[in-house]
């Protein structure tokens, strides 16, 4: 769970995304401003949904994720980066985290070709620009390293399933409305 990680940056994350939730409604891509981050842009990902969620697609990727991943991945398809269950486990949260249009909180360990160990703790919350539909998830992802020798090797590394935490953050009171048709019986769902 997200609250036993005590990550200062999802954290922070977390906090500035239930801020612009505040309303009670999905906050937009347009309402991330960047000037009110600066700790959190090296860590941030925005992914694109396509085609209702069939692919996705990573529209901007921090440098601290660049480097971890030990290549650069903007602009890049999931399928194009992965295969096998490590496709099939990010699908799956990333649909997720569309369906249930709340924030998800996963913790996953991997293992490099040099049996070197990493763990990866994400943050991935829904944006959507029309109020109804996610159309992008605001992700921010923090790692702890085994040893600096594994930095940069997180895109090749092995995903450990058996060790994973998913956690759907439920406390979050945010309701499916299309904008410009909010009503008070609608913020109750």
């Amino acid at each position: 769970m997200l609250a036993d990680c005590h990550d200062p940056i999802l954290e922070g994350a977390l906090a500035y995304w239930r801020r612009l939730a505040a309303g009670g409604r999905l906050p937009r891509r347009r309402d991330i401003d960047p000037s009110q981050i600066p700790r959190l842009l090296p860590h941030l990902q925005l992914i694109d949904v396509v085609d209702a969620g069939a692919r996705f697609r990573y529209r901007l990727v921090g440098t601290a994720l660049v480097a971890a991943f030990g290549k650069e991945y903007t602009g890049k398809y999931l399928d194009e980066l992965f295969a096998g269950d490590r496709l099939a486990n990010a699908s799956r949260v990333y649909s997720i985290v569309c369906s249930r249009q709340r924030p998800v909180f996963l913790r996953n360990r991997y293992s490099t070709t040099r049996d070197l160990q990493m763990i990866a703790n994400r943050l991935y919350m829904p944006l959507s620009d029309d109020g109804a539909s996610v159309n992008v998830i605001f992700g921010v992802l923090t790692f702890e390293w085994g040893c600096s020798a594994a930095i940069g090797m997180w895109g090749d590394a092995q995903l450990d399933t058996t060790t994973a935490t998913l956690d759907i953050l439920e406390d979050t009171a945010v309701a499916v409305q299309p904008i410009g048709r909010a009503s008070p019986a609608s913020l109750n769902t």
